[in-house]
């Protein structure tokens, strides 16, 4: 089973007023998400909080997810999580109620190919991360008072991009999302950027989790600059270029709509009258 993630609690928290809605080029991008892992690599289920649930459900485009709606899990993440700091933190809670074997697909991530063999072992992510700076030194890390981190964990391994991350072994997929939403569990302090507490708890806990059990972790490729991948689309940093740049949006719209008139053209016409 694949999972799609998407809680509107960071955007909202930090401006409650505001009725949840999402940019036309994230939503789009998340159906081709959908509907080419629906085509290649089997069904695919949502995790919606409720102002999420609601947009899609209003927009009839429920259907993208073959594998099923669940409108529940994200509403009771504890209020002492702050979804502002733990912008992804929702994963994690997604993660933890999905069983096994499961693999985490961001909605920015499109995934050309049939994985089979890729996803061989107990975990596989996307690639792996050199220890740049968003990864800090334990010292640097905001923790809650009385937090320890695991005397078990090497911070000598590489961190995991978890922008696709497959869990085979229910075991270990319960125990780095317990460790990791105990390291986010009352953690309030706020870091100077917003990117090192996250990225810590998700990509760099999980590699420690798998050296500290002994995990092999396969990843789809080996450098995220290769020229010869042709197994995803990673849109991070051109959601970025999007937002700066209607032109360039227009045409990132344009090419994955094309895309997705062919794979469903139903969908095609309900984007359509977003």
């Amino acid at each position: 089973m694949g999972i799609h993630i998407w809680s509107a609690a960071p955007r909202l928290r930090l401006n409650p007023q505001l009725e949840f809605q999402p940019e036309f080029f994230e939503v789009v991008c998340m159906a081709l998400s959908a509907l080419m892992w629906r085509k290649l690599n089997g069904p695919i289920k949502f995790y919606a909080d409720t102002p999420t649930y609601n947009w899609f459900k209003g927009n009839d485009l429920l259907d993208l997810w073959d594998g099923g709606v669940d409108n529940t899990t994200l509403d009771q993440i504890p209020e002492s999580v702050n979804q502002t700091i733990f912008w992804a933190g929702s994963k994690l809670y997604a993660l933890r109620a999905e069983p096994a074997p499961v693999a985490m697909v961001d909605t920015d991530i499109i995934i050309w190919k049939a994985l089979g063999q890729k996803m061989r072992g107990p975990l596989t992510v996307l690639h792996r991360e050199d220890l740049i700076d968003c990864y800090l030194p334990k010292e640097y890390l905001k923790i809650r008072p009385g937090y320890k981190f695991d005397p078990e964990w090497s911070w000598r391994v590489r961190p995991c991009n978890t922008a696709f991350a497959f869990f085979r072994d229910q075991e270990f997929k319960d125990s780095y999302t317990r460790s990791a939403i105990d390291f986010m569990t009352g953690n309030d302090e706020y870091p100077m950027e917003m990117v090192s507490q996250m990225v810590f708890a998700e990509q760099r806990l999980l590699a420690m989790e798998a050296n500290k059990y002994g995990l092999k972790i396969n990843t789809l490729v080996d450098d995220p600059y290769q020229s010869d991948n042709d197994i995803f689309t990673h849109l991070w940093g051109a959601k970025n270029i999007a937002r700066r740049d209607p032109d360039q949006c227009d045409s990132l719209v344009r090419a994955m709509m094309n895309k997705i008139k062919e794979l469903d053209p139903k969908i095609y016409e309900k984007l359509q009258h977003v």
